[in-house]
């Protein structure tokens, strides 16, 4: 066996039969039912074979911290764990072990003879009903809560097993939570944002710390228990006669699968949330507590976070090994993680958040990534004021015409400052995805920030020409941005604040974030900013019922 330094784990020697076995099982010819063709899907432990109806999927032998499949038997019991687990959540989808055979012609599966591999055969679901596509194609049923409830309330209510409910079994879960920070250090500057991943961190250390009892209270109600250790959009597929399967379970380590019920169910409501439908996860939630599920509130964000970071954590790892056009893929999904997390991990007061910038400079990707990392909701001027005019097409006008006439930017304003009311009243913070470059307009935000208690933040985005030349030909490309800013729309801008600099207002938090590096976009700004002000901390939770109760007694 050799140690390969990006995954930290030893990857036993790729004997000549193994590169024949996946080469082989690219083959129509390898499989009984003879598919047309036939895909791979490689990931860290496995070979993933689409052929036809069916799914072939076979134990790569490695050997992780967290995974022994170094032998054939290991990966035999691995496989036979996989079909005995995942059928808990699915009906007629996990088939069988079916053994490799090796034939003069090559590998075969299913095949007299003695084994040379073993596989999981599964049938090949619906692409189009797995719920990450759904979601992303906005194609949700409207029922989509009560199916997901309907599967997995008596799975994580009745149907496992609970860990054990001894101080050990706590301290275990909870040192899955722990270890996974520590793996996460070394990409703390790049790709994720040093300063706030620490205070992701420093958050999550002080509730292991401060709530070490609620923890161990958790394991003695028998709240650890062996669930689906994965729970994620992409395992979650929809049929078209009804039936929910929920698949690619973890099966081959007991430890990551036994852990509290809300770090199970926080892995889909974080994915729900990521995928724009947090309606959907608070509807899943309510009904698990009408089931009579204890999820306290502070610990879903806890275990939130947790899971939010072990996806930022995958998408790192697979930095080493990206291509060059994939690594800022990955690098922008582990920075979108990471804001997931700091939603979780962390509270602020009230904020009203004001982009400014001139158009191109960035504005609308911060404003999405500010609004992810605090929780709050996103207006933005360019989707109102269209929607004020009732068009959804492109409208292109000069600066300061057609649609961006001055009526009409007062009209989008206006909006803009009564949503945004609306929300800080109720106690949210709220970005407002906007130019903000005249003083009036400025003054007018930080008035409503005053009258709802809240504190006015400032955010403004710089980059050279150079840059914003290249990102508008881009957006123009692409055709998918409601902005009908132009080069020429930037130029008159910049024009015009150069020679009259809009005022910040008293009592804002002024920020500067520059644009013109590789993305993921640093908010390190911001974060530093926040703490400065003290107006970002850990989430604190309240004395739970139970511990009332005993400390009345």
């Amino acid at each position: 066996m050799c140690w390969n330094p990006v995954f930290q784990c030893w990857e036993t020697s790729l004997h000549v039969n193994d590169v024949d076995l996946v080469q082989s099982l690219l083959q129509p010819a390898a499989y009984p039912w003879r598919p047309e063709t036939v895909d791979l899907i490689e990931t860290h432990i496995s070979w993933v074979f689409l052929a036809g109806d069916y799914v072939v999927k076979v134990k790569r032998p490695v050997v992780f911290s967290f995974v022994d499949h170094s032998t054939l038997e290991r990966r035999k019991a691995s496989c036979l764990d996989e079909v005995r687990l995942n059928r808990r959540l699915t009906d007629n989808v996990y088939l069988d072990v079916v053994p490799i055979v090796q034939t003069e012609a090559g590998c075969y599966v299913s095949g007299a003879g003695a084994p040379i591999e073993w596989a999981t055969l599964m049938r090949r679901l619906p692409a189009a009903g797995m719920l990450d596509a759904l979601l992303r194609g906005r194609a949700a049923p409207a029922n989509l809560s009560a199916r997901l409830a309907a599967r997995l309330i008596p799975f994580h209510r009745e149907n496992v097993p609970d860990c054990g409910r001894t101080n050990e079994i706590e301290a275990a879960a909870t040192r899955v939570v722990t270890d996974n920070l520590d793996e996460l250090t070394p990409f703390a500057g790049a790709p994720l944002c040093r300063n706030q991943f620490e205070l992701i961190a420093n958050a999550m250390w002080r509730f292991v710390t401060d709530q070490h009892e609620l923890l161990q209270h958790r394991a003695a109600a028998g709240w650890i228990r062996e669930g689906h250790g994965d729970l994620r959009t992409e395992h979650v597929c929809l049929e078209p006669g009804g039936a929910v399967q929920i698949f690619d379970c973890v099966e081959f380590n007991r430890d990551l699968r036994c852990a509290d019920v809300a770090s199970d169910l926080a892995f889909l409501l974080m994915d729900l949330t990521r995928y724009g439908a947090p309606a959907i996860a608070a509807a899943l939630l309510a009904r698990y507590r009408a089931a009579g599920i204890d999820l306290p509130d502070t610990l879903l964000r806890f275990y939130g976070a947790h899971r939010a970071l072990v996806r930022g954590k995958i998408a790192c790892l697979g930095l080493a090994t990206a291509a060059p056009e994939n690594a800022v893929t990955l690098a922008v999904k582990a920075a979108d993680y990471l804001d997931l997390a700091t939603a979780a991990a962390v509270t602020v007061p009230p904020l009203l958040v004001a982009m400014t910038g001139l158009s191109g400079s960035g504005k609308s990707t911060v404003a999405e990534r500010l609004a992810r990392a605090l929780g709050a909701r996103l207006f933005a001027s360019d989707r109102v004021r269209k929607e004020l005019a009732g068009i959804a097409a492109a409208a292109p006008a000069a600066w300061g015409e057609g649609l961006y006439r001055a009526e009409w930017t007062s009209r989008t304003y206006d909006r803009l400052f009564t949503l945004a009311a609306s929300h800080l009243a109720a106690g949210s913070s709220v970005v407002l995805d906007a130019t903000f470059l005249s003083g009036e307009l400025r003054q007018r935000a930080a008035e409503v920030s005053r009258h709802n208690n809240a504190r006015l933040v400032l955010v403004e985005t710089v980059c050279d020409e150079a840059t914003v030349a290249a990102r508008l030909a881009a957006r123009a490309r692409r055709g998918d941005s409601p902005s009908d800013a132009t080069l020429e729309t930037y130029r008159q801008q910049r024009d015009a604040v150069t020679q009259a600099p809009p005022p910040i207002p008293d009592g804002a938090v002024a920020i500067q974030i520059d644009t013109a590096g590789d993305l993921p976009i640093s908010l390190a700004p911001l974060f530093a900013a926040l703490g400065r002000e003290g107006l970002v901390r850990p989430v604190v939770p309240p004395t739970p019922a139970w511990k009332l109760a005993r400390d009345e007694a």
